[in-house]
């Protein structure tokens, strides 16, 4: 197995790339790696560390943060992101990771590879923490902004073989987001939603779920339209942003701070670590015809190995494939 990395894309590229992609091949991991971007550029950040398992693609441009996507890439075919996913249409990788322009990632993704037959909409899947001590599925976290049923219907099943192929979940529990928990509330997409998700058998559907719910892990998978979910998301870093600040600044500063923290040291490592959001920052574009796999624009070296073993298991998975055989099966 091998996986393309598009090194020059976040904000701290090329070097936390270089440097997750060293610690994720440290590790034993079992794919082998290519690194995309400026050879000497990436050949320098990798300096004298073990190299064993990584290559460098040469690729001489770059998507920006604030440029249009799929113009860059029309106009610019040697950007790091679009070398990257054609190593993945060529068969020269089995997957694509970027910490860049998450429009480029997703365009890259659609031009090059194209949508798996039969999926009309494209998702993007978030994984959440829970106060259940397990991930939870958001789908769509911002791929298309004006989902309709259908669509949020193709959404759940494609997240439920990602959970159970990815995240071995047996039978993994869909929730609809909503404004209350009773099947007559909400928008006219929540209802025709609603609606369908009942009566699929190949989904295990809960029913409506609130935004205060979607962190206590009632269900394994949370179903939305790109727009909510995007807002969804981002408000959440926020407040765990917030909250973190917070336990820093405001209960531990200062000398009396410092001394409650000798005390209290313990608890506040294990609570900073479920609010650490890193190794759930990684989301895989479902329904597309190959796996290619977002995180964060600021991702560090830890979030990047994580990038790059959540692709690792989506390809073992055979996730694309499922996705397709799904997809394809009569209704």
């Amino acid at each position: 197995m091998r996986i393309a990395v598009d090194a020059m894309g976040g904000d701290h590229a090329p070097d936390e790339v270089v440097r997750g992609a060293l610690l994720y091949r440290s590790e034993g991991r079992g794919a082998e790696l290519t690194l995309v971007g400026r050879e000497e550029v990436l050949r320098r950040a990798l300096g004298t560390a073990p190299r064993e398992g990584i290559s460098v693609a040469d690729a001489r441009d770059v998507v920006a943060m604030d440029e249009h996507p799929s113009a860059a890439l029309r106009r610019r075919p040697d950007t790091s992101i679009a070398v990257a996913t054609a190593l993945v249409k060529r068969g020269e990788a089995d997957a694509v990771v970027s910490a860049g322009n998450t429009g480029a990632t997703m365009a890259a993704a659609l031009l090059v590879l194209g949508r798996i037959p039969g999926i009309d909409r494209p998702a993007l899947c978030g994984m959440l923490p829970t106060t259940a001590k397990k991930p939870t599925c958001l789908l769509d976290a911002g791929a298309t902004m004006d989902a309709d049923e259908n669509n949020l219907l193709q959404y759940a099943r494609m997240a439920t073989r990602f959970m159970e192929g990815v995240h071995g979940v047996e039978r993994p529990t869909v929730g609809l987001i909503n404004v209350g928990e009773e099947p007559e509330k909400g928008t006219r997409l929540a209802l025709a939603a609603h609606a369908l998700l009942s009566g699929a058998e190949d989904v295990t559907f809960y029913g409506n779920i609130e935004g205060r719910d979607v962190m206590r892990g009632i269900t394994d998978i949370v179903l939305c339209d790109g727009f909510v979910g995007n807002v969804l998301i981002k408000g959440l870093e926020g407040t765990v942003d917030v909250f973190r600040d917070g336990i820093r600044n405001d209960i531990f500063g200062g000398i009396l701070g410092k001394i409650a923290y000798v005390f209290a040291s313990v608890g506040v490592r294990r609570l900073r670590a479920r609010l650490d959001y890193g190794p759930y920052v990684s989301a895989p574009l479902l329904g597309v015809n190959g796996v290619s796999v977002v995180t964060h624009g600021r991702a560090d070296a830890s979030m990047m190995r994580h990038a790059i073993a959540i692709a690792e298991r989506a390809v073992a998975s055979g996730l694309v494939a499922k996705i397709g055989a799904q997809a394809a099966a009569p209704r």
